[in-house]
């Protein structure tokens, strides 16, 4: 991760006075908080803590904003070699019951997205938000499609920026924009389609577990603040943790993914037993090197392009229905209105800034 951040400083156009490694933790325990995503004070993802908390940050980044799931967003202001970021705290809600004869549930998610992207001089940003419709299946259900799980885009709202030759572009990308192609929410969003149950340490009183994968811990599990969450590294059983899906290949794309992540985080209960229902909030990370004729023709350059991604994704409502108003909902295809949870957190400020440039821009016209 430390290439990714030199390379995103100097692309930039910035030459960094100093790099100082920054340890984030918890307010409370001083324990390491893995897999907090770093944001510029330009609003470029700078990359996420590693296993131990750790980061390697330039001066000329600050301020920056730190998340992390299950933690309110933290700003710093000036180097420093320790964050701590404040637990959020989740009331305990009613446990849901799933009718025999409601087998189907409707989850309507908010979601929004960062995306950066580095090429060459240039930099892309893309803030997109979402919401999404999603039908989940409690077991083998006749009549239920598991590709309904997917969450499916209903509304959507984006805002970009570029960055080229020193000039900056705003506006709202349409779906025929290029810049669109930062954006890699369809391939990382998903929902808990299974239940997941604590491991037994956690049972016992333990605040985390972990199990190894071939080249690197494979899942992290942790029980604290009245949250549970299930933390997942894609490229654990990945030589040299990367990877480079072939499908790409065939759209004339080669896609090398050095950094792929998600959590999943629910209410935590007694039960330990964790599905859809007490799901509070997913995050999903991803940075990869794009090159090949799509990156020539998307972006104007014979160079590769360095792309991340970060992804938060809310459920604002869960209703069960009967398999036959299962199939009616699915094929009426409605936009939703957006509503945003209440435990959402607050934005970067620079991407605030940027949504305020462009809706003024676009009331005024």
């Amino acid at each position: 991760m430390r290439y990714l951040i030199l390379s995103a400083i100097l692309s930039i156009g910035f030459l960094a006075k100093a790099v100082s490694p920054m340890n984030v933790v918890d307010a409370g325990d001083n324990g390491p908080i893995a897999g907090a995503t770093v944001i510029a004070k330009s609003g470029m993802i700078l990359g996420l803590t590693d296993e131990n908390g750790q980061i390697e940050i330039g001066g000329n980044n600050y301020p920056i904003i730190i998340r992390g799931i299950g933690y309110e967003p933290l700003e710093i202001t000036m180097l420093t070699d320790t964050a701590r970021l404040m637990p959020t705290v989740y009331e305990l809600g009613e446990f849901v019951v799933t009718p025999a004869d409601r087998p189907i549930a409707r989850v309507v998610c908010f979601a929004r997205e960062y995306s950066s992207g580095i090429t060459g001089q240039d930099t892309l940003q893309l803030y997109c938000e979402y919401m999404t419709e999603s039908f989940l299946a409690d077991g083998k259900v006749k009549g239920y499609k598991s590709y309904d799980a997917k969450p499916s885009e209903r509304k959507i709202r984006r805002y970009a920026r570029i960055t080229k030759d020193g000039r900056d572009s705003i506006f709202r990308p349409s779906h025929n924009d290029d810049i669109k192609d930062l954006s890699w929410f369809d391939f990382m969003a998903f929902l808990p389609t299974e239940r997941t149950e604590a491991p037994s340490s956690i049972k016992s009183g333990a605040e985390t577990d972990s199990v190894p994968g071939k080249h690197g811990v494979k899942f992290i599990y942790r029980k604290k603040n009245k949250q549970f969450s299930k933390t997942a590294d894609v490229l654990s059983d990945h030589k040299d943790r990367r990877w480079s899906p072939w499908i790409f290949k065939l759209l004339g794309l080669t896609v090398d993914i050095d950094v792929a992540s998600w959590t999943l985080a629910f209410k935590a209960d007694d039960s330990d037993i964790y599905d859809i229902n007490n799901f509070t909030s997913g995050t999903y990370n991803i940075h990869m090197t794009g090159r090949g004729k799509w990156i020539k023709k998307a972006f104007d350059t014979k160079l590769p392009i360095e792309m991340d991604t970060y992804l938060e994704l809310y459920p604002v409502e869960i209703t069960h229905h009967t398999v036959e108003e299962y199939k009616e909902l699915r094929d009426k295809f409605e936009p939703i209105p957006f509503r945003r949870p209440e435990n959402l957190s607050s934005i970067s400020p620079a991407v605030e800034q940027l949504i305020d440039k462009i809706d003024s821009k676009t009331t005024a016209k």
